[in-house]
């Protein structure tokens, strides 16, 4: 039997407040009040804010992969914004504010770079100058630089394959080229957010972009039987912020199936 709407579900992050970590059990049901982010009161309102939630979606099908899964934002809350991002099914994945990626600004191989001794395992995931999905393994050298062989159009993230404390990584737009994102001590993963945000009372566009169409949307690959990928949320209101009921925003995800 196909795969049907019932058969993919999204659950929270293991942190409190599901801003972080690996899967859960526990299920984010649609259309219910409070099912992710909180409410906002008067005082934060005033201030203007931002607050992250990581969350993932699972194939619960009992024996087809979820085929070309692609994410994309279809519509925005009212007096606020979101935007999401890479996220990986890990306890260390716990921080949003390492969504500190900026866009590249033409094609390139990745580089990445220690601040000392350092031989972790670096994984960078993006699109190639097609478009596709693809991902590259580099192992670091220290405090030098290690270039990565493939093209990337797009990077949506890396990760280190274990957190240090004390040393943190620079991930580069070709070799010697410009800062795209960090991963810092003791963190596991930089990525980069698309969809809108705002800053200060002005809203724009996130740092990747709207994605606001399936054309422009985040490829998610492939998801196995059982399997799963994560998203990170970030949600911004302006200072002086109105007051709104029953809020809502959605990312749509959708792929094929072969049956």
């Amino acid at each position: 039997m196909a795969i049907v709407s019932a058969d993919l579900k999204e659950y929270k992050s293991s942190n409190t407040l599901s801003d972080g970590g690996d899967i859960t059990a526990t299920e984010v049901v649609d259309n219910v009040d409070n099912n992710l982010f909180t409410d906002i009161t008067g005082d934060e309102a005033v201030a203007g804010g931002t607050e992250y939630r990581k969350i993932f979606r699972k194939n619960t099908h009992g024996s087809l992969t979820w085929q070309n899964v692609v994410s994309w934002l279809v519509s925005q809350p009212t007096n606020a914004a979101l935007s999401f991002g890479f996220a990986i099914n890990h306890t260390d994945d716990a921080d949003g504010a390492q969504g500190n990626m900026s866009a590249f600004g033409a094609n390139a191989v990745v580089a990445v770079v220690s601040d000392g001794a350092d031989t972790r395992q670096v994984t960078v995931v993006g699109e190639d100058a097609s478009g596709n999905r693809q991902s590259e393994n580099l192992t670091l050298n220290g405090t030098t630089e290690v270039v990565g062989a493939l093209t990337f159009s797009k990077l949506y993230g890396a990760s280190v394959a274990s957190l240090s404390g004390s040393r943190s990584v620079t991930i580069r737009q070709g070799s010697g080229g410009t800062t795209r994102g960090t991963i810092g001590i003791n963190k596991k993963i930089s990525f980069i957010w698309y969809g809108k945000k705002y800053t200060g009372a002005s809203l724009g566009n996130a740092e990747g972009g709207d994605m606001a169409s399936k054309a422009a949307g985040q490829k998610n690959g492939d998801v196995a039987p059982a399997g799963n990928f994560g998203l990170w949320y970030r949600l911004t209101w302006p200072t002086n912020a109105g007051a709104v009921t029953a809020n809502s925003t959605q990312v749509k995800s959708e792929g094929d199936t072969a049956a």
